[in-house]
C-alpha cells in the first residue's frame, strides 16, 4: 500500500542538491580535461616548431635599392612618388630562433592599392542539399540588435533576458548521463518519513497517489515494489515536479526505461573484423546496421529521418528479382561439385546446367585467388577459420544459400570447397539450405475504384493538401483504422514504407498515367505529390537514370533535384539576391528550399528573435515542422521578397517527405534576378 509522503519540499530540496553536486563534478572533471589536453597540445605543436625550423632552409638576403633610376618627371606626367620600404625580419625573433646573429634584416617595398567596395553584410551559412532535422534548443546568450532597440523596446530585451536565464538556472542542459546520475543517487535515499524509524514492511512512499490502473505510474509502482532494485516512484514524482518543464512523472519514467534498456542490450558488437574479432551470429553482427540504417531514404545514422527502430522488415510486392542460380558445373578444381556424391543431391529449384560459359563470367576463382592475400596458406593445414570469417559466413548464407560457389568468391580467403565442408559443420550434415518462401503474387485490383474510395476518405472535394508529417504505421496483426493507424490519424495515406500489408486499402497506389504528369488527371498531382518510381510504373521504367525515351513523367523533379543553376549576387533590392544561371518557362522547376527542419516551438523561439533582426529563412513545412535557412541552406535563400514575384512556391510530399519547391511564375530571362511571395506577414523591401 503506498502512503503519500509528508515532506514534498524534502525531496525537492533533495533533487536541486543533487542536481548541483553532479554539476560540479562535471565541471571539475571537465577542467582537469581541458588542463590534460591544453598541456598535450602544446606539447605537440612545440615539437611541430622545432621540426619545422629544422627543416625549413634560411631565407636568403635580397638587396633592393632605395633609389629610383631617375628622378626626373616624365613629359607630361607627374613626378614619381616617393617610394616606401618596410623591415620584413625582426632581428630579434630571429636570435630569439638561434638564428645567424650577423643576418641582415629583409627589406621589402610597400605598394598602394586601390580602394575596394566593400560587399553587403552575409551571415555566415552552410550550403546542403537536402534538409536536416535538428532539435529544439534554448538561448545561450541575446543577439545584440542595436542602440535603437534597447533604448526604444526596452520590454522586449527584458523578456528575452528573463527567458534565457530562467532556461539557464532551470535546465543547464540535463543530458541523458545527468538523468541517470539523478535518478541513481535519489534512490539512494531512505524512503521514510522524517521522524518515523525506517520500515520496509510494506509501507511505499510517494509524492502523490498514482493515478488508478491501468497507468505508467501504478505499473511503475507496482513493479519497485515487487523489484527493490529498481528506483520508486517518488524518485521521478520529485523530478517532474522540481523540473516541471521536463516532462510528467510518465515521461521521466519512459525516459527511464529507454536509457537503462539501450545500456543492456546485448546485441552491440565492437567489432566483427580483423583477426581478434570473435564469432557471432548474424543477427549480432547485422543489429548496429539494421538499427543505424534510414529505412526510407537507405542511409546509415539519417539527418533527416528519427523513426524508431522495428525488427519487422517493409513488406515489399511480390514483383521481385530472381535469386541467383545455383551452380550446376564445378567453377574450379577446388569446386564442391567436383567431391563425388555431390551432384546427385542439388535442389529441385537448381536449373538445368545450359552450359559453362556463362557460369564462368559469374564464377572466377583465379581472380579471387590473385586478390587473396593469404593466398600462400589458404587451403593448407596453416589454415583456419578466423572469427570474422566464421560471422560474415553466417551472414552471407542467408542471401545466398546453399550457393558456396558464390560465398566463396565474395570471402576471397576461402575456396569453394572450404566453404562447403564448413556449412556441413555449421548449420549441419546438409546439401541445401533452404530459404523463406515469398508471398505469392497479390491479386489484382481495380487500381481507378481503389483511388475514388481512397480520395473520398482521405480528401474533401477530390482535392487534398498534406498538413501532417508522414510517420511509418506499425501495427503488428492489426488492419489501418483511427484506432491504431498513425497515417489514419494525421489524415495520411499509407506508404511503401508502413509496416502493414501491400494490399492496404489506405495505401497510395500511384499514378497509371503514360503523359507528364503536370496536371490535375494525374493522381499524384492532384494530391500534391510527385510520383513514386515504386509505384507509378506506367510514367516511369524504375531505373535510376532518367531516360526522356523511356519516361514521360516530370513530376519528378524535387527527387531528381532538377534545378537551375544559380549565382547569388548583390542585389539592387536588398543586400544579396540570387540571380539565374539558365533561362526558365513557366510552372519549370528553379530549385528545393531547404534547411534546418525545426518544430513549430522552436520556429516560435527563433521568430521572435528574427522578427526584431527584420531578417527570416523560415518556411512553413506543415503543421509540425518549419524550414530555416538562417545558418544552413541553399542559394536560393537569398532570393528576396516581391509583391509581385516571378517564382512560386509549392509544398509537395515527395517519397513520404514534405519539401519546398520553388517554380517559376512566368518566362524568367538568363541573369534575372529571383523574387517569390514570402507571405502577408512580411514586412521590408520590394518592388513596386
Amino acid at each position: 500500500m503506498s502512503k503519500v509522503h509528508k515532506s514534498e519540499t524534502l525531496w525537492y530540496e533533495r533533487v536541486s542538491v543533487e542536481v548541483e553536486k553532479i554539476r560540479s563534478q562535471n565541471q571539475f572533471r571537465r577542467k582537469d580535461d581541458i588542463a590534460r589536453t591544453w598541456v598535450k597540445n602544446r606539447k605537440g605543436i612545440e615539437s611541430s616548431r622545432e621540426e619545422i625550423n629544422k627543416a625549413c632552409p634560411p631565407v636568403p638576403y635580397v638587396p633592393i635599392p632605395k633609389s629610383v633610376a631617375s628622378t626626373d618627371p616624365p613629359e607630361g606626367g607627374n613626378p614619381p612618388k616617393k617610394r616606401k620600404f618596410v623591415k620584413v625580419w625582426n632581428e630579434t625573433l630571429s636570435l630569439a630562433n638561434g638564428a645567424d646573429k650577423g643576418r641582415k634584416a629583409q627589406i621589402a617595398e610597400l605598394s598602394s592599392m586601390p580602394a575596394a567596395i566593400s560587399p553587403p553584410t552575409m551571415s555566415t551559412w552552410a550550403p546542403i542539399e537536402r534538409n536536416v532535422l535538428v532539435e529544439d534548443q534554448q538561448h545561450s546568450n541575446i543577439p545584440y540588435f542595436g542602440d535603437d532597440v534597447i533604448e526604444k523596446d526596452h520590454n522586449f530585451i527584458s523578456s528575452l533576458v528573463e527567458e534565457v536565464n530562467s532556461k539557464m538556472a532551470m535546465s543547464e542542459d540535463i543530458d541523458d548521463t545527468l538523468f541517470l546520475a539523478l535518478v541513481k543517487n535519489l534512490a539512494s535515499y531512505n524512503t521514510h518519513e522524517e521522524g518515523e524509524p525506517e520500515d520496509h514492511t510494506g509501507k511505499y512512499l510517494v509524492l502523490y497517489r498514482p493515478k488508478p490502473s491501468p497507468s505508467i505510474e501504478k505499473d511503475w509502482a507496482d513493479a519497485s515494489m515487487r523489484d527493490t532494485s529498481l528506483p520508486g516512484l517518488i524518485v521521478f514524482q520529485a523530478i517532474s515536479h522540481r523540473y516541471p518543464d521536463f516532462g510528467s512523472t510518465d515521461d521521466m519514467i519512459k525516459k527511464y526505461k529507454t536509457l537503462t534498456a539501450q545500456k543492456s542490450k546485448p546485441d552491440f558488437v565492437p567489432n566483427i573484423d580483423g583477426p581478434d574479432a570473435e564469432a557471432v551470429t548474424a543477427e549480432r553482427a547485422l543489429h548496429s546496421y539494421k538499427s543505424l540504417l534510414c529505412r526510407r531514404c537507405f542511409l546509415y545514422d539519417c539527418p533527416l529521418h528519427n523513426d524508431p527502430y522495428v525488427e519487422t522488415p517493409v513488406p515489399r510486392p511480390s514483383e521481385r528479382v530472381e535469386d541467383l542460380p545455383l551452380p550446376t558445373t564445378p567453377c574450379g578444381h577446388d569446386c564442391f561439385l567436383s567431391v563425388p556424391g555431390v551432384l546427385a543431391t542439388l535442389s529441385p529449384r537448381t536449373p538445368a546446367s545450359k552450359g559453362k560459359v556463362g557460369q564462368e563470367v559469374r564464377y572466377n576463382p583465379q581472380l579471387c585467388e590473385e586478390l587473396n592475400p593469404l593466398r600462400d596458406i589458404t587451403g593448407t593445414d596453416m589454415d583456419v577459420w578466423t572469427g570474422s570469417e566464421i560471422t560474415l559466413f553466417r551472414m552471407l548464407v542467408q542471401s545466398l544459400p546453399s550457393n558456396w560457389c558464390a560465398i566463396a568468391q565474395v570471402m576471397i580467403t576461402k575456396k569453394c570447397r572450404q566453404v562447403w565442408e564448413f556449412s556441413k559443420e555449421e548449420i549441419g550434415n546438409i546439401a541445401r539450405v533452404k530459404k523463406a518462401k515469398t508471398s505469392s503474387k497479390a491479386k489484382k485490383k481495380n487500381t481507378k475504384a481503389k483511388q475514388a474510395a481512397l480520395y473520398k476518405g482521405h480528401s474533401q472535394g477530390g482535392e487534398r493538401e498534406n498538413s501532417h508529417t508522414y510517420f511509418p504505421c506499425h501495427h503488428p496483426g492489426q488492419p489501418c483504422s483511427e484506432e491504431v493507424c498513425t497515417c489514419r490519424q494525421s489524415k495520411n495515406f499509407c506508404e511503401k514504407f508502413c509496416y502493414c500489408p501491400v494490399d492496404c486499402r489506405d495505401r497510395f497506389p500511384g499514378c497509371r498515367c503514360k503523359s507528364k504528369c503536370t496536371t490535375n488527371l494525374c493522381a499524384c498531382f492532384l494530391a500534391s505529390r510527385e510520383c513514386d518510381p515504386d509505384l507509378c510504373t506506367s510514367c516511369l521504367d524504375g531505373t535510376l537514370d532518367l531516360n526522356p525515351e523511356t519516361n514521360s513523367c516530370r513530376n519528378v523533379v524535387l527527387q531528381r533535384r532538377m534545378g537551375k543553376q544559380l549565382y547569388v549576387a548583390p542585389s539592387d533590392i536588398a543586400g544579396w539576391g540570387c540571380f539565374l544561371g539558365d533561362k526558365a518557362v513557366k510552372n519549370e522547376f528553379i530549385a528545393e528550399y531547404v534547411g534546418e527542419m525545426i518544430t513549430q516551438e522552436e520556429s516560435e523561439r527563433r521568430g521572435k528573435v528574427y522578427d526584431k533582426a527584420k531578417c527570416s529563412y523560415m518556411f512553413n513545412l506543415n503543421e509540425d515542422f518549419c524550414v530555416d535557412a538562417a545558418r544552413v541552406g541553399g542559394k536560393i535563400r537569398f532570393a528576396n521578397h516581391s509583391s509581385k514575384p516571378n517564382c512560386k512556391v509549392k509544398i509537395l510530399l515527395v517519397n513520404g517527405d514534405h519539401r519546398i519547391g520553388i517554380y517559376a511564375n512566368r518566362n524568367i530571362e538568363l541573369g534575372e534576378e529571383l523574387f517569390f511571395n514570402y507571405g502577408k506577414d512580411f514586412h521590408g523591401h520590394d518592388i513596386v
